[in-house]
């Protein structure tokens, strides 16, 4: 029963994420905001990354052994550098809401260039710590450590939003997003690294994954309609 659950989610999980990321890209570009142009860059290499990835298991089952296999090593370096490229545009992202919320609360904002050289600090250790070398398993490591690190300075981000007088409502679903997004990844990695052939594990970091990232499309999806409002926070009302 997994294997078949399993073998479902893979096949068809990518093609609703398209459409989902679809929506989302649409409604970014929809709204004309030009605040966010690195959510609009983030959002259209999702697609086409989901878009590769799609496509190339569809070719690969019809190909021959061989030449799939050939294929496959070439695409999983371009697609792990892609990702990875992908998860330091959407870091680039969150460093510039922080510094949009640190200057809302009338604080220091030049910690931001602390935050990114530690970022970029985190980044470059991971990848020489990993082998220092632009093959797949190395960039999927690096994204990986890169993905952890989020999901802690999404953390920090929120200790500050919380001790805001007025929320913008954009930046609280950006920031939902963000985090589901990436607690997901980190938690649906660490899963299927202790996986191996047990098809229930795998599954289960599947599911985790697909649910946290349509979770982060519906919240950013929302950020972008029209006329939305800055909330009293709960805690200053």
């Amino acid at each position: 029963m997994a294997q078949l659950i399993f073998e479902a989610v893979t096949k068809y999980g990518p093609l609703l994420a398209l459409l989902f990321q679809a929506a989302v890209l649409f409604r970014f570009i929809d709204s004309r905001n030009r605040d966010y142009p690195l959510a609009i860059l983030f959002s259209f290499v999702l697609f086409l990354l989901t878009t590769a990835g799609y496509f190339f298991d569809s070719i690969g089952r019809v190909l021959p052994v061989a030449a799939a296999l050939a294929v496959k090593q070439n695409f999983i370096e371009a697609y792990y550098g892609g990702d990875l490229f992908m998860h330091i545009l959407l870091l680039a992202l969150m460093l510039q809401l922080i510094r949009k919320t640190l200057k809302g609360l009338e604080l220091e904002s030049r910690v931001i260039y602390l935050l990114a050289a530690l970022s970029v600090l985190v980044a470059v250790c991971a990848f020489v710590w990993f082998g220092a070398e632009f093959n797949g398993l190395t960039l999927l490591k690096t994204r990986q450590v890169v993905s952890f690190w989020m999901v802690l300075l999404n953390l920090y981000w929120w200790t500050l939003l919380i001790r805001k007088r007025q929320l913008d409502r954009r930046v609280l679903l950006l920031s939902a997003g963000v985090g589901l997004m990436m607690t997901g990844q980190v938690i649906g990695d660490g899963l299927a690294a202790f996986a191996g052939t047990d098809r229930f594990i795998s599954l289960l970091a599947a599911l985790i994954m697909y649910a946290t990232h349509f979770a982060c499309l519906y919240a950013w999806f929302n950020a972008f309609r029209p006329g939305y409002a800055i909330v009293p926070s709960p805690a200053r009302a």
